[in-house]
């Protein structure tokens, strides 16, 4: 996870109150590894001292929002921890709301969950999209292991097949192609997850691909088949809260290239 990342989290669970410019600062470089409050302030030309006050407010700032004690050198596990624990459960269709405010989305709160339809599964959660090794769970008789181990596997439900990937679970196997290949860059993204929205029709979910954060921006990745149609109404109605960037990319170059669409839509993502 990326310090923007981390800071983003932050946001939400402060309720998207914003950290100002000399926390920022602290957190970014403790999250960063530099740990020396007066190595901080030489770099940035503060008094070590008032750079050591502030980061003890930071530190009781957070410990009191994610309830744990949170230092300087405990501020990873700390933030990770509070994912491990805020897991998404589809099964028990728990959703997961992450405010947006602070990620330009005019305030709106969307609630995201890996929900595929209601096909019964063990529990998605994000630490798998932060921990990628984590072992694997039970998935039940009918999930396929692979050679290596890892919790991938293909079960049929009502006519529509679901692949598994890491405890999470994918429409087709250009999705996981392109699952693996953003779990390669460390990019937080919600794979498959259902998003409650007001469009022209009333509120309805909608279901993105992917939804990826990198760099301060959250952005949508969707899997074009020729025989589908864009759904530029649905995107629209994502534009209005902030989220413009909606890249669709070819189902056969998700399967022969994913590592490049992704590095694509990453650099988009970062310019927009």
């Amino acid at each position: 996870m990326t310090a923007d990342e981390a800071l983003a989290l932050v946001e939400t669970v402060l309720d998207g109150k914003r950290l100002n410019d000399v926390q920022e600062l602290i957190f970014r470089q403790c999250w960063e590894g530099r740990q020396s409050y007066k190595e901080i302030a030489q770099i940035y030309s503060y008094d070590d001292e008032y750079i050591k006050y502030i980061a003890g407010k930071l530190w009781k700032l957070l410990s009191k929002a994610f309830d744990d004690n949170v230092k300087r050198n405990n501020l990873k596990s700390v933030v990770n921890g509070y994912l491990r624990r805020h897991q998404v459960n589809s099964q028990r269709n728990q959703l997961m709301g992450i405010n947006l405010t602070g990620a330009d989305l005019s305030g709106s709160i969307l609630c995201f969950a890996n929900n595929l339809n209601g096909a019964n599964s063990s529990p998605a959660n994000l630490d798998n999209a932060i921990n990628p090794d984590k072992t694997e769970s039970n998935l039940g008789d009918e999930k396929i292991e692979d050679e290596k181990g890892n919790n991938e596997g293909i079960e049929s439900q009502s006519e529509e097949l679901i692949y598994y990937w890491n405890d999470l679970r994918f429409h087709s196997q250009e999705q996981v192609k392109i699952a693996e290949a953003l779990d390669r860059t460390n990019t937080l993204f919600f794979p498959n997850s259902k998003a409650r929205l007001t469009t022209p029709a009333g509120r309805q979910n909608q279901e993105p691909d992917f939804l990826i954060f990198h760099q301060g921006k959250w952005g949508i990745l969707e899997i074009w088949h020729p025989d589908t149609e864009k759904d530029e109404t649905r995107d629209r109605v994502f534009a209005s809260h902030g989220i413009s960037i909606i890249h669709y990319c070819d189902a056969n170059r998700c399967t022969e290239e994913p590592d490049r669409i992704v590095r694509e839509f990453l650099d988009i993502l970062s310019q927009g």
